[in-house]
């Protein structure tokens, strides 16, 4: 849907809150603007709603998929002059000025699925639909609350809409995080249950469907190291998209080890290149699993070609992260550019794409969650609950079919040594993609492979905005006070 040809409405749901008094610590949208008397009456209604929320959402992602999950851990090298907040980010130095220290969008996001999971039970239209809607906001609330615990810890919690404008109901001391993580789990089961079954006609991968809340679930509980139940999850997964059929709606990449580079490259593109969000479900790249789409006339562009491409890069590639691969290593073709410093380029764009004035803008697709990502959640489970021999199975379908020689279950005495394994596949396959400083801290190597000694400094500074606007806050241990 354009988001040209809703403007109008969705004006309805944030610009009157840009316009007005409202905290930009939250963003809400106030009550005249929205209540059910002059609103919620169409499922129109609730489709734009939804839309805007999925709006916020990208902008939260534009940068903070890699402000937030990426560039920590001593895999880039920044330039400070081109990108300041991000040189900060990448070396540890970061203050509560820093952009990543923003949480405005992440619960503008809330505050819009809030209001949907109130208002859309009361309006008309079939069971089916209104339940999808639910799933989605369920889902999407826990997914911005995920983000928000893992990259603040504690923060305010918000499970109804705020709908009037007060210091008392806009401005709230942190919640726990375990408290908070509760809430994500009893969210995602709720969104589970609302859940529908997922057809080419109805459903697209730029929204989240069952299999994206199963993909959330599964960083959950890989998260809170829960390992059985990432296991039961991902016996749900592979139900839904099982390996041996051709006409599954998920898949990992399928493609031969012995793939020439140009093939494997070919496919490799495929998986994170721009598509149309209006395709059909089965024309879109079955790896991916929710992606969020940008476009420079609809909801903006995201940061990508500023991280990793356009002229001098915020983010290059550091000796640490290089040093990873394997010389028959197909990803690395795939994913750099020959030029000097070496540019992680290829991996999101043509090897044509031209970039600056009158070239790409940075409008691609942001893939959340694609289906490797989940097979290797699946194989540290395994590993963690002692199952080497499966658990080398999970990994070496992604190994193997870069063009690397098998794991064998014999070269991993412990499942630490295997977790390793595991942890090293997952920063070369997912590099890029917001995953590697989540990937470090679950796996307690923040500090021995990240480089980050103190554990104050594993979390973000709370933005000094939002400790002026309430008083109610605290500073993250490492920041000062503020």
């Amino acid at each position: 849907m354009k988001m040209t040809g809703y403007l109008s409405r969705t004006m309805i749901l944030a610009g009157a809150c840009l316009l007005a008094s409202c905290s930009s610590f939250l963003n809400l949208e106030p009550k005249s603007s929205i209540d059910g008397n002059n609103y919620w009456k169409t499922e129109s209604d609730v489709e734009y709603a939804a839309t805007a929320m999925y709006w916020s959402f990208s902008k939260s992602m534009a940068r903070g998929v890699w402000n937030w999950g990426e560039l920590r851990g001593g895999n880039y090298t920044g330039n400070q002059p081109n990108g300041p907040d991000q040189y900060d980010i990448i070396n540890n130095t970061m203050t509560s000025t820093n952009e990543a220290a923003l949480w405005t969008n992440l619960y503008q996001t809330i505050s819009r699925a809030n209001l949907i999971i109130k208002y859309a039970p009361s309006v008309s239209m079939t069971a089916s639909a209104k339940n999808a809607y639910l799933s989605e906001c369920h889902a999407m609330r826990a997914l911005c609350y995920f983000y928000i615990v893992r990259v603040w810890g504690d923060a305010p919690l918000y499970l109804e809409p705020v709908e009037e404008y007060s210091a008392s109901s806009i401005f709230r001391p942190r919640t726990g995080k375990d408290e908070i993580m509760e809430h994500i789990i009893s969210d995602l089961e709720t969104a589970e249950t609302y859940a529908q079954p997922v057809t080419s006609a109805g459903f697209k991968r730029s929204r989240i469907n069952i299999m994206g809340i199963y993909a959330i679930m599964t960083d959950v509980y890989a998260w809170l190291h829960e390992y059985d139940k990432v296991i039961s999850i991902m016996d749900k997964v592979y139900l839904l998209a099982p390996e041996t059929s051709a006409d599954s709606w998920w898949k990992t990449l399928d493609i031969p080890a012995d793939a020439s580079q140009e093939e494997f490259s070919q496919a490799w593109r495929a998986i994170f290149t721009k598509v149309d969000p209006l395709q059909p479900l089965e024309d879109i790249d079955r790896e991916r699993i929710f992606y969020i789409p940008y476009s420079e006339l609809e909801n903006g562009i995201n940061g990508n070609t500023s991280y990793f491409c356009n002229g001098v890069c915020k983010a290059t590639p550091s000796d640490q992260l290089l040093s990873l691969y394997d010389p028959a290593d197909k990803r690395y073709k795939a994913s750099y550019s020959t030029s000097s410093p070496t540019r992680l380029t290829l991996k999101f764009w043509p090897e044509s794409a031209s970039f600056g004035v009158g070239g790409v803008v940075s409008d691609g697709d942001i893939v959340m969650y694609r289906m490797s990502d989940l097979v290797l959640l699946h194989a540290e489970a395994l590993a963690a609950t002692g199952q080497i021999d499966a658990a080398v199975k999970e990994l070496n379908k992604i190994h193997e079919r870069a063009g690397l020689e098998a794991y064998r279950s014999s070269e991993f005495i412990t499942p630490e040594e295997c977790i390793g394994a595991i942890l090293k596949e997952r920063t070369i396959e997912l590099v890029g993609e917001g995953k590697y400083w989540f990937d470090l801290l679950r796996t307690g190597h923040a500090s021995d492979i990240g480089g980050v000694d103190s554990q104050d400094k594993w979390l973000f500074p709370i933005s000094k905005t939002h400790l002026d606007e309430n008083h109610l806050l605290k500073q993250n241990p490492g920041y000062g006070v503020e």
